[in-house]
This record gives structure tokens, C-alpha cells and sequence, in this order.
């Protein structure tokens, strides 16, 4: 499916997340360290679960020294509370560790400097960039790229290659616009909602969904 513009496709998701868009810590305060905190630990846990831990957790570990001063059983046993395994608490603490070598303790700022650090992805680092540096970066996860997959009727691939498609990627960028750095923040906020509430995997509620009407998947359907 190709659309005239990807205004209206923007416009739409900026409406919907404005009215029913979720807040969480991490997006009400977005500084690096606690958005890559927040990006690390929602790799293998739900942002609601994740929401009532974080604050807790960052309490105890401001700041990245601290993640390597805590032993990793005890980083372990915290992290468990959260389902994460024992290897993620090793992954953490080594990457609490490359942080804690940089200046200053400084989450980097350049793509680059972001895929250097232990357990950190393409993902990972544009979210980062978007979320803490106000780049205007577009992601795509699980999440977004079913939507994409969905609203284009493109094929669906598995969902490993779905994330690392091209293809997926340059149809999420053709939804930015210029350097709105606000605007990037809430279009990737809506879309990562709009997977996770309601373009779901198995049941999607195409009736509750803004792109209901530009959606190739939604005209099968109806």
C-alpha cells in the first residue's frame, strides 16, 4: 500500500497518543542514564512492571559506579523480581562498568559511541538518541514493525527479521519530518502504545485503531 504522504498516517498516531498515550517514568524524566537503564530492562519485561521497579532501582543505582560496586548475586536477586536472569545482571553490571571509564560517567551521545557499550543495539541506541538527546531518530521494534508490516501489507517475515529489515526501517524514517525533535519524541511513543494496547499480535482491536482506515491488514479484515 502506498500512501500520497505519511502526514496523515503521522498525524493520526500524534492524535491518538495525545489522548491515550502511557506515562512512565522514564518518559516524564528522560535523561540518558535513565532511559538506557529503562531500554535494558525492557528487553525482557512489560513497561507497566517495569514503571513500578524503576524508580526503586535507580534509587539505588544513580549512577553507573554503582552499578559496579553491587555484587552480581546481589544485582541478581534484584533483577529477579522482574523475571531478568542472571546473565542480564551480568550484562548490566558490564555495562555499568564501560559507563563508569567514560568522562564524567556520561551516556554517550553518538550513535557509534552507543553501539560500543556492552548489550546495546541499533534499537537501543536510537532510543537513546531520540528519547534522551531529542535526535530525531526512528526506532523499530517487535511492536513497530508489525505495524508497519500491517499497514503496508508487506509479507510477513519472521520477527527477527522483521526488526533488522531495511525495508521496515526506511518506512519507519519516512514517517519523520525535519528536526521535530517533540514531535519524534510522541510519533515514536505512539507507535510503540499503539503495538503493545493495540495492533497486538494475535487480536488486534483494528476498531479502536487510528490507522483503522490506511491500514492494508485492517481492509482484509472488515
Amino acid at each position: 500500500m502506498v500512501f500520497d504522504t505519511n502526514t496523515e498516517v503521522r498525524n493520526r498516531l500524534l492524535a491518538w497518543f495525545s489522548d491515550k498515550g502511557r506515562d512512565f517514568l522514564w518518559r516524564r524524566d528522560p535523561t540518558p542514564y535513565t532511559v538506557l537503564i529503562a531500554e535494558v530492562l525492557l528487553k525482557r519485561t512489560g513497561a507497566a512492571v517495569v514503571n513500578r521497579f524503576i524508580c526503586e532501582f535507580l534509587a539505588r543505582f544513580p549512577e553507573p559506579s554503582a552499578l559496579v560496586r553491587v555484587e552480581l548475586q546481589d544485582l541478581a536477586t534484584t533483577l529477579g523480581s522482574l523475571g531478568l536472569s542472571n546473565q542480564r545482571a551480568r550484562q548490566l553490571q558490564e555495562l555499568g562498568r564501560a559507563l563508569a571509564e567514560l568522562p564524567g560517567q556520561t551516556v554517550p551521545d553518538t550513535k557509534e559511541s552507543l553501539l560500543d557499550l556492552p548489550g546495546v543495539g541499533e534499537y537501543t541506541a536510537a532510543a537513546v538518541l531520540c528519547f534522551a538527546y531529542g535526535r530525531t531518530e526512528a526506532l523499530v521494534d517487535t511492536n513497530i514493525a508489525r505495524i508497519v508490516l500491517r499497514v503496508h501489507g508487506i509479507a510477513r517475515p519472521s520477527r527477527c527479521e522483521a526488526r533488522r529489515s531495511p525495508e521496515i526501517w526506511e518506512r519507519a524514517r519516512n514517517l519523520f519530518v525535519g528536526d521535530d525533535v517533540t514531535g519524534a519524541r510522541s510519533l515514536n511513543w505512539a507507535l510503540l502504545d499503539l503495538g503493545a494496547m493495540v495492533c497486538r499480535p494475535r487480536v488486534p482491536k483494528c476498531g479502536e485503531c487510528p490507522l483503522q482506515q490506511l491500514c492494508a491488514y485492517a481492509k482484509t479484515k472488515s
